[in-house]
């Protein structure tokens, strides 16, 4: 899933907030907000971003952050709710880990913003390794419903970031 800044984003999410999937063999990270300011945009472009990766409770937690603009966000990924092929647990056997896109919507679902990073393969194999144990694991959504709902009354995002498993920062 390729989109360009100022283009339409090719799926409509309704409401403000943060959104995550495993598409065309890559996490694509959405963050829409009614706008965008310019300080936003030029940090998304200039300043570190941080992706932390923290595994509690079976439950899958990308934290990302975009230094001196946007705090730390959380990104939920649950194999069970996601439609994947193997190349999830595989692709970045290449050598090359993980690709990540991070894209800023505003209201009207149009990217304004757009980051694209590749993972070291040493965090690729960390996060999934936790994924291929989360899959393992019997799923029931209740439970898990449940487990996240506490996890997130226990702790803001960047409260988690000591607890991740790995984490690395993009220039």
């Amino acid at each position: 899933m390729r989109c360009e800044v100022n283009e339409q984003f090719p799926i409509a999410i309704e409401e403000e907030g943060t959104v995550m999937d495993y598409v065309d063999h890559e996490f694509v990270f959405v963050i829409k907000d009614e706008t965008w300011t310019d300080f936003e945009l030029k940090a998304l472009k200039k300043q570190p971003l941080e992706i932390a990766f923290v595994y509690k409770y079976d439950i899958a937690i990308f934290l990302l952050t975009l230094e001196d603009a946007i705090d730390t966000s959380d990104f939920v990924f649950n194999v069970h709710d996601n439609d994947y092929d193997e190349t999830l647990f595989t692709h970045f056997a290449t050598g090359s880990g993980y690709t990540c896109t991070l894209y800023l919507l505003d209201g009207k679902n149009i990217v304004k913003g757009r980051k694209i990073v590749q993972l070291s393969n040493a965090m690729s194999l960390k996060i999934a390794d936790c994924l291929k144990q989360q899959k393992d694991v019997p799923y029931r959504e209740e439970e898990f419903i449940c487990n996240l709902e506490g996890l997130q009354a226990a702790w803001e995002p960047f409260e988690l970031q000591p607890m991740a498993i790995a984490n690395e920062t993009f220039k």
